[in-house]
């Protein structure tokens, strides 16, 4: 079967819902799981739209930045929806071929308590970060930049008068998990197309746009699909440091890739002797050092792989049924922090084995 690339039950509810009104088995969720993403698949395949394709705008990417680019809303001349302003500014400033999921929304602290310490000590500042209040911050969330994209855009962007600087995104920090609490996802771009949802009782034959910001006029492209698909398969999870063992996320996680399942805080990982041995100690001996792991044992690089688990979100959720073998597996991120530059990231494939509380590695990258 197709893997899911992200399975987005943080900000929404239904799955969850259904599983326990209905008291649905955990092999029962699974299939509805499973049931749900081919229909969107089918979806998708109607509108011409490559799923396989948008994995780098649902996943994050090792080798990709974030960033969340900042406006004071009171300075846009549009005062009556001045996000339209704002969305029409980082437009301009993409790049019109690559491919990203687009979030907005506006900074969440009421009492205006936090946003400026915490942006004064992260932001990259334009301008300056002298808004009003908070809650007139207005926020566009990109993932899947370059670098080099992110200083472009930057670059461009400081021609706004409503442009007051970014966040960078790219690594777990308070920052990063603070300005994208209240984010949702607007849009996914791919090319010269984006991608949105609709109301749910329009039917998925139709595209239509519910934003106040008309992207045809902008020669791009507009495919839209139902809400409830949109929301829950193709929404982009930035990562937040707020993760307890457990929660509804993970737990739905689980169930969407393996009919059995267990709390994962009762799974330890484990490598392989070869693996571990003629594999990690060499082929991927480089990405151990620059993590500054390659010192560690087995049992090491076990717990080390173990007690970051949590601080990841579940992608690629997969269920293979072949004839010659049947598993589950997923992918995390993983950081690893360093003294001489940024943490190192590293995308660690796991099997998941529920009947023996084991996590297996498969791969590094």
């Amino acid at each position: 079967m197709a893997g899911i690339h992200t399975l987005n039950s943080r900000g929404n509810v239904m799955l969850q819902t259904l599983r326990e009104h209905f008291a649905w088995s955990d092999a029962r969720t699974f299939r509805e799981i499973q049931r749900f993403h081919r229909d969107l698949l089918q979806i998708l395949y109607a509108k011409l739209i490559d799923y396989a394709s948008l994995r780098s705008a649902l996943t994050p990417q090792p080798n990709k930045s974030e960033a969340a680019f900042l406006f004071d809303e009171q300075r846009c001349d549009n005062t009556f929806a001045p996000g339209v302003e704002c969305v029409d500014a980082l437009f301009r400033a993409l790049d019109p071929q690559t491919t990203h999921s687009i979030l907005g929304g506006e900074l969440d602290d009421d009492r205006d308590e936090i946003a400026r310490r915490l942006l004064a000590g992260s932001a990259v500042v334009a301008k300056d970060l002298d808004f009003k209040h908070p809650c007139f911050c207005y926020v566009l969330y990109v993932n899947n930049l370059s670098a080099a994209s992110v200083a472009a855009i930057d670059g461009k962007l400081r021609a706004n008068k409503a442009y007051l600087g970014y966040v960078p995104c790219t690594h777990a920090s308070l920052a990063k998990t603070f300005v994208s609490m209240r984010l949702v996802n607007l849009m996914i771009k791919q090319g010269g197309t984006v991608i949105l949802g609709h109301e749910d009782d329009r039917p998925n034959t139709e595209n239509h746009n519910l934003h106040p910001y008309d992207y045809t006029a902008i020669g791009l492209r507009l495919k839209s699909i139902q809400s409830m698909y949109f929301s829950i398969f193709l929404s982009y999870k930035p990562e937040q440091m707020l993760l307890e063992e457990s929660d509804d996320d993970l737990e739905i996680a689980l169930r969407s890739m393996s009919e059995e399942v267990a709390p994962l805080a009762d799974f330890t990982v484990a490598i392989d002797d070869d693996k571990f041995e003629k594999y990690l100690r060499s082929a991927k001996l480089g990405k151990l050092k620059t993590a500054g792991i390659e010192g560690l044992s087995k049992s090491g690089l076990e717990t080390a792989i173990r007690e970051k688990l949590r601080m990841s979100y579940l992608y690629n959720m997969e269920w293979v049924d072949e004839e010659t073998h049947r598993l589950s597996k997923f992918n995390i991120m993983l950081e690893f922090p360093r003294q001489d530059g940024p943490p190192e990231r590293m995308v660690v494939v796991l099997e998941y084995r529920p009947a023996e509380r084991i996590l297996k590695l498969i791969t590094v990258s």
